[in-house]
């Protein structure tokens, strides 16, 4: 085989591996992401586009969730927990989808007005990306360079 067909050859797979990287690295790293979604986003009252979830919760609501001891000045949608132990994260080689696994999220998305809820604000999946997706896109070029 001549170099530049090898070369062209290992380019290809070089292009081919990103995204299996990027699949490899979230599906061994879904807990991050996760506590991401949970954690910083809906806790702090965040969607995935880092805009305030609204509106505020109603006075019945809040009565509950200050006897829960839980926040009242931003709407975190943790009230059972149930939401934030439902999400699931799916990947295939091209995409990632987030998922929330319980009956009510449709009247969530309804009652919120957003269909925004669920997601990876940019900036954090930056970082993700560069903390855990590009180990794997470097082991993985430097295996297909080294054959």
């Amino acid at each position: 085989m001549g170099v530049v067909t090898e070369f062209l050859r290992k380019l290809k797979l070089l292009e081919g591996s990103i995204n299996l990287s990027l699949q490899q690295s979230v599906d061994s790293n879904k807990n991050v992401l996760i506590d991401q979604q949970t954690d910083k986003q809906f806790d702090k009252g965040k969607d995935s586009f880092n805009v305030n979830i609204v509106p505020e919760y109603t006075n019945f609501t809040k009565s509950i969730k200050i006897g829960n001891r839980q926040p009242i000045d931003r709407v975190t949608l943790k009230d059972t927990g149930k939401l934030y132990k439902s999400i699931r994260i799916q990947t295939t080689k091209n995409n990632m989808v987030i998922s929330a696994n319980v009956e009510y999220f449709k009247k969530l998305v309804a009652q919120y007005k957003t269909n925004k809820l669920l997601g990876i604000q940019d900036e954090a999946m930056q970082e993700f990306i560069k903390k855990y997706t590009y180990p794997v896109v470097k082991t993985n070029f430097n295996k297909i360079i080294s054959k």
